[in-house]
């Protein structure tokens, strides 16, 4: 690019630098002006009484909340979303997406984030409560069960159990995606509903160029002292670059939060290795020939989607958090679950991976392609009876 004359010449340092602070204040600007928009017209909305609610921490949960809010919508069913992100893509779906779509029956309200966010969901009016968020009115979290709700209704954010013990304690009814869970809730109503974002991560993989080279690996882990990344470090994803695979490393979207300097850290000890960051994983997935992770959900992410094999790798545990050993079970359904002493054979494991014979996806999620319409049916019930 041309400044012109020598005098008024920027070095690329100096042009970076100006530039990331006017984007920064681009953006502050564009997010105030957003959070301001709707803080007004949360306060100028008329009043709207409902019976059903669906409460959502920010964006990156629309995906496990977006279908069963487009059928609901469709079958006019009265219902309130509230959201904690001024992001929140739901917010654009009222006021922007659907200008032709008749919203009457639908209200979105931007509720504030931190302790202003909290408290309002803590003191919600409706009586039926759709979350996914884990510990709801547990002590010491900061959002309480709202006094009014008296059917909190859990749908899972991912095809395992992987919340701390008593996260669902103050949940009333549970939207199961398979039947090896049912055992841990026998006091609560359990619907065996299956998993929306599964159905159209499913349907979208079906659409998704998704030819691979027959050598790259996904390391996905977890955050926390759980994940595969914490528990073994680097050495294990430069054994398997040493032996020829195309590895790409996908940490949780929480570790570039919450991890910065371990991950940092680890970026420097990897420097050809590339890391993924998106949020919605899907073309990141499709790119793998095989997936590396600990016990977490994306392993039946990838299986359900694509039909190719996991290398499930024990990891770190933590006694806080809910046991259950299907998931360890469901390991060699699916691939094969490899013990911390066998990890420095994992290239000649992977070598040996394409002989088993894997499981069908029927008998790790139900109602494969139902799911949301099981959903609707069920809140349909409820505010109609």
């Amino acid at each position: 690019m041309n400044f012109g004359s020598k005098k008024g010449y920027l070095d690329p340092g100096t042009g970076n630098a100006l530039f990331a602070a006017l984007f920064g204040i681009i953006g502050s600007v564009v997010y105030f002006a957003k959070n301001l928009f709707y803080r007004i017209k949360g306060q100028k909305q008329e009043v709207f009484e409902c019976d059903l609610a669906i409460f959502s921490e920010g964006k990156m949960y629309w995906i496990y909340f977006k279908d069963v809010v487009e059928e609901l919508i469709k079958r006019k069913i009265k219902f309130a979303y509230y959201t904690m992100d001024v992001n929140d893509p739901a917010l654009e779906l009222y006021d922007y997406g659907n200008p032709n779509a008749d919203f009457s029956s639908f209200k979105v309200k931007y509720v504030g984030a931190g302790n202003k966010g909290y408290s309002a969901i803590s003191n919600l009016r409706e009586k039926n409560i759709l979350a996914t968020t884990p510990n709801i009115g547990s002590p010491g979290y900061p959002i309480k069960k709202p006094k009014n709700c008296k059917n909190l209704i859990h749908i899972f954010h991912a095809l395992g159990l992987g919340y701390k013990k008593g996260g669902l304690d103050n949940y009333d009814t549970i939207l199961l995606h398979q039947t090896h869970y049912e055992k841990l809730f026998e006091s609560k109503k359990v619907i065996l509903a299956g998993l929306p974002y599964l159905d159209s991560l499913i349907e979208r993989a079906k659409n998704l160029q998704s030819n691979t080279d027959g050598k790259t690996i996904l390391v996905a882990s977890t955050w926390g002292e759980r994940g595969i990344l914490k528990t073994y470090g680097s050495k294990f994803i430069l054994d398997l670059a040493n032996a020829g695979y195309n590895v790409i490393v996908r940490p949780h979207p929480y570790s570039y939060i919450y991890e910065k300097e371990f991950i940092a850290n680890l970026q420097k000890e990897l420097p050809n290795i590339p890391f993924s960051s998106e949020i919605d994983n899907l073309s990141v997935l499709a790119k793998a020939d095989i997936l590396i992770s600990e016990l977490s959900g994306v392993r039946l992410d990838f299986y359900l989607a694509f039909k190719r094999p996991v290398i499930s790798l024990e990891s770190g545990s933590n006694d806080e958090y809910e046991h259950n050993e299907w998931l360890i079970d469901v390991s060699d359904d699916i691939g094969i679950f490899v013990k911390k002493e066998q990890v420095e054979n994992l290239p000649q494991i992977v070598k040996n991976l394409a002989e088993r014979k894997l499981a069908d996806e029927n008998s790790i999620l139900a109602n494969i392609g139902k799911s949301k319409m099981i959903i609707a049916d069920y809140l349909e019930f409820l505010i109609k009876t």
